[in-house]
């Protein structure tokens, strides 16, 4: 049967749209014990997504006949989710994010945790809907900083602009606890 516009009409004011804004990252635990909370550090993000999962597919052929055969799931982008954010003025969210950073490898003493992140190193991600009630719950699972981006500064001829930067993150797979 045909949808029409009536159905459609009838379904979107049942079930409404998910809308851009109603997305927030929860909570972010990295190696070496630094966490992110967001009620507090976390309310800067400004841009996330909720990523995506791939299942790779096999040809099979017999007798001219090609059959479809799923494999193994993949992560896009699992090694480079990016994360913006706000930047603060006393440069306290940043200022975390380098010592996640250096949580990693640092440079001036060539140590760090630079092993397989385990699983107390999750991004936990939700979708909420217009009351701010959960929707749907993501754990990256695995989590570890991979860049801090660049904040760029127009000394001779800023405006008073307010400022972000992107923090890109690995992670191995995600949980949905929906």
């Amino acid at each position: 049967m045909a949808t029409t516009i009536q159905n459609f009409f009838t379904r979107a004011a049942d079930k409404q749209f998910s809308r851009d804004f109603l997305f927030r990252v929860r909570q972010v635990d990295l190696i070496g014990g630094i966490s992110f909370n967001g009620e507090n550090d976390l309310v800067y993000a400004r841009t996330a997504s909720l990523p995506g999962r791939n299942i790779t597919n096999h040809n099979v052929n017999y007798f001219g006949q090609q059959f479809q055969v799923p494999g193994r799931s993949t992560y896009a982008n699992a090694e480079s989710y990016s994360i913006e954010f706000y930047h603060d003025e006393n440069c306290e969210l940043r200022t975390k994010m380098e010592a996640a950073s250096r949580a990693v490898f640092n440079n001036e003493t060539s140590t760090g945790a630079y092993g397989m992140p385990g699983e107390e190193s999750v991004i936990n991600l939700v979708q909420i809907d217009k009351q701010l009630n959960d929707v749907r719950n993501i754990e990256l699972v695995g989590a570890s900083i991979r860049e801090i981006g660049d904040i760029e500064y127009s000394i001779a001829e800023g405006e008073g602009a307010v400022l972000n930067f992107s923090t890109t993150f690995a992670y191995h797979f995600y949980r949905d606890f929906s």
